[in-house]
């Protein structure tokens, strides 16, 4: 009883952060969009020195790299960034609809088994597009440090994880599926 409360404010929680998180990524693109179609218009010139966002670490340059303007790289940074912003409006979505099946409901239903499947597909697909497209604009840009005395490597395999996450969640929601028809079974038995 107590979780139906965590559930319908977490539902809540969901939905209002899946349009927080749309209009953030509106003005990512309008910040990527800017340095691509005018790197010297009063918008670009507003935003500063372009800047991407790392995910696993921060980069600080005393001068900014020409890498920064490389139209190619701004282009990776933009397609990185809509990437993130699809996955995560997409998880929220499905996060929200299975917390609304939870509070309402509960868990042995076949739309939570459609939910989990989606939930795990999107992880699989997206979330480690993104992952090795983020690793990919970090080694770029590991290769802009001069680093005396030592060498910086980085191995990108987190993309990894989100795929054997995926695919857990897609096993789960086929675990579902089974407990779901048993649960159906036992309904008309009784």
């Amino acid at each position: 009883m107590k979780w139906k409360i965590f559930y319908k404010y977490g539902a809540k929680l969901c939905s209002v952060l899946f349009y927080m998180i749309g209009l953030i990524g509106i003005f990512t693109l309008v910040y990527h969009l800017s340095y691509l179609m005018s790197p010297t218009g009063d918008l670009a010139k507003s935003f500063g020195a372009f800047d991407p966002v790392y995910s696993n670490l921060t980069l600080v340059f005393d001068q900014q790299p020409l890498l920064y303007r490389d139209e190619e790289f701004i282009v990776l940074s933009l397609v990185t960034s809509i990437i993130m912003f699809v996955f995560a409006l997409i998880f929220l979505r499905l996060m929200r609809k299975l917390l609304q099946n939870l509070h309402q409901e509960s868990l042995f239903m076949m739309e939570n088994v459609k939910v989990l499947f989606r939930m795990g597909i999107s992880i699989l697909v997206l979330g480690s597009a993104f992952t090795f497209m983020d690793e990919l604009l970090m080694t770029k840009a590991l290769k802009e440090i001069d680093v005396t005395n030592a060498s910086v490597t980085y191995t990108g395999l987190a993309y990894v994880d989100t795929f054997f996450t995926g695919v857990f969640l897609m096993i789960l929601a086929s675990a579902l599926k089974v407990a779901v028809e048993a649960v159906e079974e036992n309904k008309h038995t009784i």
